[in-house]
């Protein structure tokens, strides 16, 4: 992930502040990427930086001041001609260590780093935990009504992990007042569009690195069909919300349509006055300037700029994309109604305990009221 800003450090000479305690040693489990993170910059950058190059092949080690000695992988050495680095994430160092890399977001060793992590596309692997409870205690009739029907006692099923892609996208508006927007579309292991947000990271989601229980890697085929689907959605979305974005700025173009009209009629009948004033007065020098003619064609010129100006540009960037291990788990209810008893089962959303709607037992689509008919009990579709 690449985190926006720029930090630079401060060369000039500063009186010492009091020497502050040393930090603890980090534990073998916290890793390289673990302790104390310096206020100025932000936590995203550190942990970006660690896990980037220890994928890469990197041996971190700890060093004095929160420092870390690096000792770079052959690809890095070659690219970079040499063999170790120190890494300095305090930008209130007043020195530097001989050869050593103060290391920000907009430093040159972050150049480099980002420059390098750029060249070749990275997936992050991550599992959604379990909400606790899995399921609401009123099962399915959280989220789907009944009438002249009562619920029986729900019973959730085994959790079981399935596999699930999010492709995380930036929307750039250009045209009129520019805007962004930050887009994630989650799709399930059949490509379908589980659901979109526009957020940076998926709403009410608790993540944790790594992938469980899923241990078969994606295949090729795989990857090219999730990204045709996501292709295919995101233009979807983005129709929709260019309609959207079309009818916000109509009313502000036309409204500078209408003032650079006005101002031009104001200018055209003026002229014309003064071609009249002039038939009748043509020894007058001040009306010999201008003449409608050239007046109109400013007035188109003009129009058609402020047309192009507020014209209507979209452009889509793909800038990250996650594997992730979904739970999900079978919920089955019963649904009574005198002598008839009807068993539904519902998909439930583990990692928000949220279960989907259930099927219709008459047509079979998702139904979010349900009513007894004719000794039977359908939908408000096919009821």
């Amino acid at each position: 992930m690449t985190v926006a800003g720029s930090t630079t450090a401060r060369r000039a000479r500063r009186p010492r502040p009091a020497a502050a305690p040393a930090p603890a040693a980090a534990t073998p489990a916290d890793g390289p990427v673990a302790g104390a993170v310096p206020a100025l910059l932000p936590p995203e950058w550190r942990l970006f930086v660690g896990r980037w190059l220890e994928s890469a092949g990197c041996v971190i080690q700890q060093a004095a001041r929160g420092d870390w000695e690096v000792e770079l992988s052959p690809a890095l050495q070659r690219r970079w001609r040499r063999q170790r680095v120190r890494l300095v994430f305090d930008p209130q160092r007043p020195t530097l260590p001989r050869g050593a890399w103060f290391t920000a977001p907009g430093s040159g060793a972050g150049r480099r780093l980002l420059e390098a992590a750029l060249e070749e596309p990275m997936v992050a692997h991550r599992t959604a935990l379990a909400h606790v409870p899995g399921a609401p205690e009123d099962g399915i009739a959280s989220v789907c009504r009944v009438r002249a029907l009562s619920w029986g006692p729900a019973r959730l099923g085994p959790v079981r992990y399935e596999r699930r892609v999010a492709f995380h996208a930036v929307v750039t508006r250009w045209g009129g007042r520019p805007s962004q927007e930050s887009w994630v579309l989650l799709m399930g292991a059949d490509g379908s569009c589980i659901e979109w947000a526009e957020a940076l990271q998926l709403p009410d989601v608790r993540p944790r690195e790594g992938l469980y229980g899923i241990g078969e890697p994606l295949e090729a085929g795989e990857r090219m069909a999730w990204m045709r689907t996501a292709r295919e959605v995101f233009e979807t979305l983005l129709e929709e919300r260019e309609a959207e974005w079309e009818r916000a700025i109509a009313r502000l173009r036309d409204d500078e349509l209408d003032r650079l009209g006005a101002f031009y009629t104001a200018r055209i009948e003026e002229e014309e006055e003064r071609l009249r004033r002039r038939a009748s007065a043509p020894e007058d020098g001040d009306l010999t300037h201008g003449d409608a003619t050239s007046l109109k064609l400013e007035w188109e010129r003009r129009a058609a700029e402020v047309r192009q100006r507020w014209a209507l540009r979209t452009e889509v960037r793909l800038w990250g994309i996650e594997e992730w291990s979904w739970p999900v788990a079978d919920l089955e209810q019963e649904l009574r109604s005198g002598a008839v008893h009807v068993r539904l089962t519902s998909r439930v959303d583990v990692a928000r305990g949220r279960p989907a709607l259930p099927a219709c037992p008459g047509c079979g689509q998702p139904a979010e009221l349900l009513a007894r008919s004719r000794g039977q009990i359908v939908c408000a579709r096919c009821g």
